[in-house]
């Protein structure tokens, strides 16, 4: 290994060095090309001065001389070929040609040489390769009679090739490329020097590389001639031919070099090698037989020869210095210690593990014993099901004898009886080795058929390096049992057994999607009139017992394949659907005899009323549960009439869905006003008639709906009430009116205000604290507020109505007793509430002037009321008639339409009074 780490290292240095040469000798080349190229334009330059100062020389002939071709001869020795006389457009005016010249000008050489001189007003040369290659000048001249010629002077480009040839020594040839090709390639050698030998070493070098027709190139390697390099370049293009030159040089001597560098490096590599082994062998060879000795010691442990080996180690050599192999034989020297102690300890250890292996066989039968009391089913088998192990309680369910075979499988107990797949089937991935683990319940089929419930967990297991499956179930099937009782106690009602709402809805709307279309669907609806009286006249156990005797009833009387369920505290409904072929109904039931049912029980025998309402299903209903509301809504309409009838919804023409979805709009409408603000407070004046001027203002609510137009309270008061939506309504309205009355009172008006305010606010457990607060943060004068309480909500409990009242006069307000006259009406109710005015309903007014009873029934109200201390105010006074008689009877003040129609803020008119009073 370590020869051959220092022969890599060798040749790669080897290699190194002979890369650098040749890089080395490439760069130099490359260089020198590039220097010849400029060498050869410098000459081209220096030839072209040369003519120019040639053409300076000559004489411009006067126009007259132009016809004289031969007083213009062009000069052998400066190697011109021709001269040209051309007009300042380019006609050719004279010229004088060498003898056996080729050179001849082109129209398009004398185009483009016109265009230049007009462009850059300055003589022009350019090399021009047609049949030969000429170094061609133009010159501007001004003839002596004012005339403006151009000379073009040519000569021969083999002298310019001759002068590069002498003076860089080095190879060039002038060729042509055709236009059209892309392809570095020689077209014509038009001249060169040493032109039979450079013409092929040129072909051949275009041979063996591909340039492009266009740009500079370099070419360094070998060809069939030798070792050469090359620059091509071209020159100035004419026509369809593109010229170019090539500069090359023989570099054999280059090849030499390299040859020779290869040489010194395999050379200096071999000296190293030697040099290096003979080194190594020197150095190394002491230690080696060290090692080898160190190396005998090794097979005498494995057979226990331990002092023989330790012999064989301790022979030292006598040495100054210790070293790596001094530390390997004393490492040696303690293995065989420690080899020796493992020895004795092994023999030890041997005699303790047969006592171990003893207690081990005594722990199995432990383990055993433990298996076989366990409450689980314990089985180890295979993945076909073949068991190998199986404990007590799995043997007991199975039927199988301690000495039953083997060959017992356990697909025979454990199975899914609703597939056809075994359990092995079903254990196939427990042995990959994503998937170890498996747990789920299945079947325990025992010796006598009886069917188990088992929540089962499947190991895999490598017991002598074969795969086994551990499965232990655990017997679920009383949790089993107890789940479906819990299920079926979900879906049924506890008492009668039937079906509770939950699923009869659920249920109800399967029935419809199935036979909807097909059949005649009818809901029928019965409920327990006075069901909670009976409850507390014989107590709970009495109605349950009245609940289940009537389920029994409904189930007996109602079809067999109706669906009946008990739906609230004394509700039952039934689905009942008939073909609409058979043109059957539930009128055909003859359900009027259910709506009595003699309940007997122990001591207790009561005819029971049961009221009943049959609805129908059709496509305008979204579900069920609308159905059962409609039903619901009619069962409450019916019930508020006469309890214990039969009442069909459908026959009826019962509109009670539109109602409630009316209901529902206006509800949604309320609750969006009260969080927008969008509640408007109008004002009716009431007049004062002992001095014809304004007393109060009572404060009526208007709603604005989305789209700007007021909603009149009959519309929405009613809903605000059913949906607990009052209190609020109330708070509202008050602090609008006291913070009118605070702006009124800081404008120096002393109008007072009135607000209605309902029962259910008033019972508000809050209500005297918000009160307070309320008349706080507005700053309202509370002697200027009037409350104005309803008689039917006020007067229900009189010492209740007490309390509530006082709240207003605690704060200092007065309490008005609104609509007095069509509720609880008694004497003894105003005497004992702390009421300041009593407000006559509309109800007695309105026809005053035509119904004498009602102008009595007034009288003897103002005069009981005057006689109790308190005042009397009017509502609903609408022509003069009527208040002309109420004046007359006594009344203190007057309100209604007669007066003043209630009106927004901006409109009310403070100052208003009647004529005449």
């Amino acid at each position: 290994m370590l020869f051959l780490a220092v022969t890599l290292v060798m040749g790669g240095r080897g290699y190194l060095s002979f890369v650098q040469t040749v890089n080395s000798q490439r760069e130099k080349v490359e260089l020198d090309l590039s220097q010849l190229e400029a060498t050869f334009h410098a000459i081209h330059q220096r030839s072209s001065n040369e003519l120019f100062r040639l053409a300076d020389q000559l004489r411009v002939p006067a126009e007259n001389e132009l016809d004289d071709s031969e007083a213009f001869a062009p000069s052998l020795i400066s190697g011109i070929e021709s001269i040209y006389y051309l007009s300042n457009s380019g006609t050719i005016l004279n010229s004088s040609i060498q003898a056996g010249s080729n050179e001849h000008l082109s129209e398009k050489q004398i185009s483009d040489a016109v265009e230049i001189l007009r462009r850059e007003q300055r003589p022009h040369a350019n090399l021009s390769c047609l049949l030969q290659c000429f170094q061609s000048v133009f010159i501007p001249v001004i003839a002596d009679d004012g005339r403006e010629l151009i000379i073009n002077i040519n000569r021969s480009a083999t002298l310019l090739i001759q002068d590069f040839y002498e003076i860089t020594g080095a190879d060039i040839a002038l060729f042509s490329v055709g236009k059209e090709s892309d392809v570095l390639a020689v077209d014509k050698v038009f001249v060169a020097s040493n032109a039979e030998i450079i013409s092929s070493v040129l072909v051949d070098i275009l041979k063996s590389r591909k340039y492009s027709s266009h740009g500079n190139h370099i070419f360094f390697d070998s060809i069939l001639r030798g070792l050469y390099s090359a620059r091509f370049f071209p020159l100035s293009s004419d026509g369809n031919i593109i010229p170019y030159a090539a500069v090359l040089q023989d570099q054999s001597h280059i090849r030499a070099l390299i040859i020779q560098a290869i040489k010194d490096i395999v050379f200096s590599t071999v000296i190293t090698l030697v040099l290096v082994v003979l080194l190594i062998g020197l150095i190394l060879k002491p230690s080696l037989n060290r090692v080898m000795r160190l190396a005998e010691v090794l097979p005498l442990l494995p057979k226990g020869r331990f002092s023989d080996a330790k012999k064989l180690n301790n022979a030292k050599a006598k040495k100054k210095y210790s070293d790596e192999i001094d530390v390997l034989q004393y490492t040696v020297g303690e293995v065989v210690d420690s080899l020796e102690g493992m020895s004795a300890s092994v023999s030890e250890h041997r005699d303790e593990l047969r006592l171990k292996i003893e207690a081990l066989t005594e722990a199995k039968v432990f383990n055993e014993l433990i298996l076989d009391s366990s409450p689980l089913v314990v089985v180890i088998h295979d993945r076909d099901g073949v068991i190998y192990n199986i404990n007590k309680l799995g043997r007991e369910l199975a039927g199988l004898s301690s000495g039953s075979s083997i060959a017992a499988n356990i697909n025979n107990w454990v199975r899914n009886e609703h597939s056809s797949k075994s359990l092995s089937s079903s254990l196939a991935n427990i042995f990959d080795s994503t998937s170890k683990k498996m747990q789920g319940e299945m079947a325990f089929f025992t010796d006598n058929g009886h069917k188990l419930y088992f929540l089962w967990t499947h190991t895999c297991l490598q017991i002598n390096g074969e795969s086994r499956i551990l499965s232990m179930g655990v017997d679920i099937t009383e949790r089993k049992e107890t789940a479906q009782s819990l299920y079926w106690l979900g879906q049924h009602d506890r008492i009668t057994g039937l079906l509770n709402r939950g699923s009869f809805t659920e249920s109800a709307s399967e029935y419809i999607a199935k036979y909807h279309d097909s059949h005649h669907i009818e809901l029928v609806m019965f409920d327990i009139d006075n069901f909670a009286i009976f409850n507390d006249r014989f107590g709970f156990d009495a109605g349950d017992r009245l609940l289940n005797s009537l389920a029994s009833h409904l189930a007996q009387v109602l079809p067999e394949n109706c669906l009946l369920a008990r739906t609230g505290s004394g509700e039952f409904c039934a689905i009942i659907q008939y073909a609409k072929s058979t043109g059957q109904s539930v009128k055909d039931l003859n359900l009027e005899s259910l709506t009595r049912f003699s309940f007997d029980h122990s001591d207790i025998n009561e005819e029971i009323c049961i009221s009943i309402v049959v609805d129908c299903y059709d496509e305008s209903l979204s579900s069920i549960d609308e159905l059962i509301s409609n039903s619901t809504s009619t069962m409450a309409k019916v019930k508020s009439k006469i309890k214990g009838t039969l009442y069909y919804a459908a026959e009826s023409g019962d509109s009670s869905k539109l109602l409630r979805q009316m209901k529902y709009r206006m509800r949604e409408q309320l609750q969006s006003a009260l969080a927008d603000n969008r509640l408007v407070v109008f004002y009716q004046p009431i007049l004062d008639l002992a001095s014809n001027s304004i007393s109060h203002c009572e404060c009526l609510v208007r709603m604005l709906d989305s789209e700007g137009e007021f909603i009149s309270p009959a519309h929405f008061l009613g809903i605000a009430a059913e949906s607990g939506l009052m209190p609020q309504l109330d708070f509202s309205v008050m602090e609008k009116a006291m913070r009118q009355q605070r702006m009124w009172e800081d404008s120096g008006i002393h109008v007072g205000l009135s607000v209605n305010i309902t029962a259910f606010t008033l019972e508000q457990a809050d209500f005297e604290s918000r009160l307070v607060d309320m008349i706080s943060r507005t700053g309202a004068n509370p002697a200027r507020l009037i409350f104005e309480v309803v008689e039917t909500d006020a007067l229900e409990n009189l010492s209740v109505a007490r309390k509530l009242l006082n709240n207003f006069k605690n704060v200092g307000a007065k309490v008005a007793l609104d609509d007095f006259g069509i509720g609880f009406t008694s004497f003894e109710y105003v005497r004992e509430l702390p009421v300041d005015y009593i407000k006559i309903d509309q109800s007695f007014i309105r026809f005053i002037h035509e119904r004498e009873s009602d102008q009595i029934l007034v009288k003897s109200m103002v005069e009981m009321s005057h006689n109790l201390g308190k005042k009397v105010i009017v509502e609903g006074v609408e022509n003069m008639e009527a208040f002309n008689i109420v004046r007359e009877i006594g009344v203190e003040c007057v309100q209604g339409y007669y007066v003043c129609r209630p009106v927004p803020i901006s409109a009310l008119d403070l100052s208003l009074s009647i004529k005449g009073v």
